[in-house]
């Protein structure tokens, strides 16, 4: 009787830690670069990471059991020190179409800038109020690609997880070594705090607005109105090409936008019966222009 009264807790457990899981996380790590002993130290990391990601609980909604798809690939640069890392990481999530066979893609960050300490065997904990090099760095970006899939599904519905993923930069910037990437840098290709303070920046409202337009006025009408679907993504794209001729200056979460979009922008507008658009797309999107001219040319 009391081995079945465990048993049955056991089960209860991992029932309670599966309906908790808003987002499923593959996590991939690259250690060729490291030492042996510095590799060693890595042995359970990955396990720890995804562990850590996939059995915590983000968000205060039910999502009906539907999963937040996210990718994490870590590739480790150098380990200067004992237990000291640098790494280079590429954060993806994706959504699925409605009524589709496939997803989308909804965010694609690369970030140069990952500096932390582990020690094999080490607790990772959440702690909302405490900053962390390692765990910190992971919470800021679950609550992006959080606040980045809720915009989708219903204009600025992901903005207090945008706010959480700010709490975070405002924590390292009053932290010993927090390392880089937590400051705006107008020099830097790329930092966290310039990202989340674009996204909660109100003349920036058109980019939101956007991300819903295109997803759940767009893609996720196509199989029941191509055209209007096709019409609305475009309207919401020139959207997004006014706001960066208004704002006159770069733009890092358009560029992430379009540098994650471009190709299924092409390919969403192959069957458009005005093949002009893509001279359109070209001028909201100058850096992809290739590709629309490509499309353009393989449609003829």
């Amino acid at each position: 009787m009391k081995q079945c009264l465990i048993l049955l807790t056991c089960l209860f457990t991992v029932s309670a830690l599966l309906d908790a899981q808003e987002i499923e996380c593959k996590v991939s790590i690259n250690v060729e670069p490291l030492n042996a002993q510095a590799k060693e130290n890595l042995a359970d990391f990955l396990e720890q990471v995804e562990r850590y990601i996939n059995s915590h609980r983000w968000l205060d909604e039910d999502l009906g059991g539907e999963k937040i798809r996210t990718s994490i690939s870590i590739n480790f640069q150098a380990s200067p020190r004992d237990n000291h890392y640098i790494a280079q990481v590429f954060i993806g999530s994706s959504r699925p179409i409605y009524k589709a066979d496939r997803s989308t893609a909804v965010a694609r960050i690369k970030d140069d800038s990952w500096e932390f300490d582990y020690v094999r065997f080490q607790s990772l904990s959440h702690n909302e109020y405490r900053f962390d090099p390692l765990l910190s760095f992971i919470d800021f970006y679950m609550y992006l690609i959080i606040g980045y899939d809720f915009d989708t599904y219903k204009a600025n519905d992901g903005t207090p997880y945008f706010q959480k993923a700010l709490e975070i930069v405002n924590r390292a910037r009053g932290a010993a070594g927090a390392g880089r990437g937590w400051e705006i840098n107008p020099q830097s290709n790329y930092t966290r705090a310039q990202l989340v303070d674009e996204l909660l920046n109100p003349k920036f409202r058109d980019l939101r607005d956007a991300l819903y337009t295109y997803h759940y006025n767009g893609l996720d009408l196509l199989y029941k109105n191509p055209s209007k679907a096709r019409k609305n993504i475009l309207a919401a794209l020139e959207k997004v090409g006014k706001l960066q001729n208004k704002i006159n200056q770069p733009s890092l979460a358009i560029r992430l936008f379009f540098e994650t979009k471009h190709l299924e922008i092409a390919d969403t507008f192959r069957n458009d019966p005005d093949q002009t658009v893509y001279a359109r797309l070209a001028k909201i999107d100058p850096s992809h222009q290739a590709t629309y001219k490509e499309y353009s040319q393989k449609n003829r």
